[in-house]
């Protein structure tokens, strides 16, 4: 007993003296002053760039100051090209990897933008708005439900807890250019988000254009004129309210989306066309709400919901008898209307919903459900047609959307695996045997159903060299402006078909820091084959229109490289390019109900690189900041950027003589900014020139874009 009592004491000694001897050394290691502690951590966007998905994102937070339009932000995007067809409030599309218009798909945290309405667009929200855009190439995850052929764009708002940010702007044309954007949340959970913006401009630019002697209907020529009905201006609000933070919701937000426009049309299709009077405004306001709960009823289970309720209105006006050209000169015509006699007022009503269902089965393992249901209706009413049988018939159009996915996660790897089930209805009508004493209107009901998959996945090769593949079989089914037209220049075809598509990409993604140094370069390859692609045609006559129309097979080959470095937050250098090469695949096609007959008929297009598609572009950036330039907190910053375009054709290269074909020209463009923002922020100015050496731009049709012009911006931003 006292052996045992003796060995315990011996230990109980023995771990006073351990434990002091800890304390001094606890003691010693307190009395150390460290003089740096660095915690390293991947931002949101770069966890995003992270997926096994071919996605780029786009952090917003430098773009802030200069308050940058979103489609511009998205123009330097590798594989991305934003096509205008003018200044301020012109029509614009996104080609991506061979696919443009609606094949890519907008969302605003993940709600669709398929009927904002042409005033709630891109080119008139701000960077400001958002946190990081994120830009899908082929494959999405199944949350973002959509039958989006070629890729998306998920705009992700700001979260801040509160802030305000509030811009201006003046540049060349009288444009005016304003933005308000801020986040209120209280203590108890109560938010209010409010983005707003208005935008005007005379859009009096100078373009290259022939002139037409309007007494003998002949072309004289071409020469500089100024643009003279080309005005726009717009307003949009969108507001959201609600509780956040609650056990019974992450959030709970109901919101209102409210836009209007007014545009002149200055030229139709091409520049061949010169109109003095025709105008097109449009309005929409669209309620919403949206509901998120994390760990609902068993750990790891998750539920978002949103719905909205679309109301767009729009209405096109062409009820002159004159004729215009280029030097705003205008003689009687015997007829109405510039193009098309028209004064119609288009209404659309759409209400969409969308149910995710995310269940993490492990840290490993996780499914996601989601299920997305869109009904629009339309119907058009023109006061230059009273009699017209076809004013005021609704034309609808339904999708369901169904996709399932599966995700496994490990360290080094990770893998998603989907289906999707697409279903659309279609009624519409159609004139039949025109020119015939039978022409008469039928209606025309369709519904179809398909079925696509795909599967993604990344492994790390070393930690900082990333390996991507990507694969889907993908269905889009027509839009509404494809099949119905916009009651103006765009045609109606009731009779396209959804178009499918088997998309591949492979990448490799190299991110490294060498201390202050930080070199970023990803290469991907890209291969489309893809079936009945929609193609956007143009008529190329006097008063030219344009219209939607299958191609049986087309096929695409390309690549896409990029290159970054930055030193400290200071220097920053990137570029990219993008190489496609998009060719008509279908070597014979079938003839049915036409002049020459039935059968089966060579293609004489086959093997041709489609037409009015870039398929060679480059962008470049370098900026610089002077930190604490004047004063602490002062910031002094120079960028410059640069964009080239090889020259392509209007139209099939195998068709007509080359020497007559029109090509849009080769096109490089220079911008250059210089900005000055004080007190850490809070206040800012950036002096902006585009397009330093006026050179001619041209997107879609060879409709020239602005040269030279300048813009002063100012910024006042406040955050708690």
């Amino acid at each position: 007993m006292f052996k045992n009592n003796a060995k315990s004491l011996l230990c109980a000694v023995a771990l006073v003296a351990f434990c002091s001897q800890l304390q001094a050394q606890q003691d010693l290691h307190d009395s150390i002053d460290l003089k740096e502690v660095k915690i390293v951590g991947k931002s949101k966007a770069r966890r995003m760039q992270e997926q096994a998905y071919a996605i780029s994102v786009v952090d917003l937070a430098k773009q802030y100051v200069s308050a940058t339009p979103l489609n511009k932000v998205l123009n330097t995007v590798t594989s991305v090209k934003i096509r205008e067809e003018g200044g301020l409030g012109s029509n614009y599309s996104l080609s991506m990897n061979g696919f443009t218009g609606n094949q890519v798909k907008f969302f605003i945290d993940g709600i669709p933008m398929d009927n904002f309405g042409s005033s709630f667009s891109l080119a008139n929200i701000s960077a400001n708005m958002a946190d990081r855009v994120e830009v899908y190439k082929g494959v999405l995850p199944v949350y973002l439900g959509s039958d989006a052929l070629g890729g998306a764009v998920n705009i992700v708002t700001r979260r801040n807890a509160n802030y305000l940010d509030a811009t201006y702007s003046v540049g060349s044309y009288n444009t005016h250019r304003a933005a308000l954007n801020g986040v209120f949340t209280s203590k108890g959970g109560f938010t209010l988000r409010a983005n707003a913006f208005a935008n005007y401009s005379d859009n009096d630019y100078k373009v290259y254009a022939p002139i037409v002697d309007l007494a003998t209907n002949q072309q004289k020529g071409e020469d500089w004129v100024r643009r003279f009905n080309d005005g726009y201006r717009s307003f949009g609000i969108k507001l959201e309210s609600g509780v956040v933070a609650k056990s019974w919701a992450d959030y709970l937000l109901f919101g209102v989306i409210a836009s209007a426009d007014k545009r002149n049309v200055q030229t139709g299709a091409t520049m061949d066309a010169v109109y003095g009077g025709v105008k097109n405004n449009s309005w929409s306001l669209i309620p919403s709400i949206r509901y998120k709960k994390d760990d609902l009823l068993l750990p790891g289970l998750s539920l978002s919901l949103y719905g909205t309720y679309s109301m767009v209105n729009t209405h096109n006006v062409d009820t002159l008898a004159r004729r215009y050209n280029w030097l705003g000169q205008w003689v009687p015509s015997t007829t109405a209307g510039e193009a098309y006699l028209t004064d119609a007022t288009i209404c659309e009503r759409q209400w969409q919903a969308n149910a995710n269902l995310n269940y993490v089965v492990s840290d490993h393992h996780s499914l996601t459900l989601n299920h997305v249901f869109s009904a629009l209706r339309r119907k058009s009413d023109d006061k230059m047609y009273p009699d017209y049988e076809m004013n005021n018939v609704p034309q609808q159009l339904t999708k369901n959307i169904t996709g399932l996915g599966y995700q496994i996660r490990y360290n080094r790897w990770n893998a998603h695996v989907f289906g999707k089930m697409y279903q659309v209805y279609s009624s519409t009508n159609k004139l039949m045997d025109q020119f015939t004493d039978d022409q008469r209107w039928e209606k025309l009901t369709s519904t179809k159903s398909n079925f696509g998959y795909g599967a993604a996945a990344t492994y790390y090769i070393l930690p900082s060299l990333q390996a991507k593949v990507s694969f889907e079989h993908a269905y889009r089914m027509p839009e509404a402006v494809e099949l119905f037209g916009d009651g103006l220049i765009q045609k109606s075809n009731p009779d396209l078909r959804p178009e499918s598509s088997d998309n591949l990409n492979v990448g490799l993604l190299f991110d490294h820091t060498f201390s202050a140094h930080r070199v970023q370069a990803e290469v991907n390859y890209i291969h489309r084959d893809t079936k009945d692609f929609i193609l956007r045609g143009v008529t190329l006559s006097s008063n030219p229109t344009t219209s939607y129309d299958n191609i049986g097979r087309v096929k695409t080959r390309g690549f896409e490289a990029s290159l970054a470095y930055s030193y400290r937050d200071a220097l920053h250098l990137s570029g990219n390019l993008t190489y496609q090469d998009i060719k008509d695949d279908q070597q014979y096609q079938t003839t049915e109900n036409t002049f020459v007959g039935d059968g089966i008929i060579e293609n004489i297009t086959y093997g041709q690189r489609l037409p009015n598609i870039p398929y060679f572009f480059m962008n470049g950036h370098a900026d610089y900041q002077f930190r604490n330039l004047f004063a602490r907190g002062n910031t002094l910053s120079l960028a410059y950027d640069v964009q080239y375009v090889h020259d392509y054709y209007l139209s099939f290269t195998g068709l007509g003589a080359k020497a007559t074909k029109k090509v849009i020209p080769e096109q490089l463009s220079h911008n250059v900014s210089l900005g000055y923002s004080l007190c850490d922020g809070r206040y800012s100015m950036v002096l902006e020139c585009t397009d330093i050496t006026n050179a001619k731009l041209y997107d879609n049709y060879r409709l020239q874009k602005p040269g030279r012009s300048f813009s002063l911006k100012f910024r006042y931003y406040i955050s708690k």
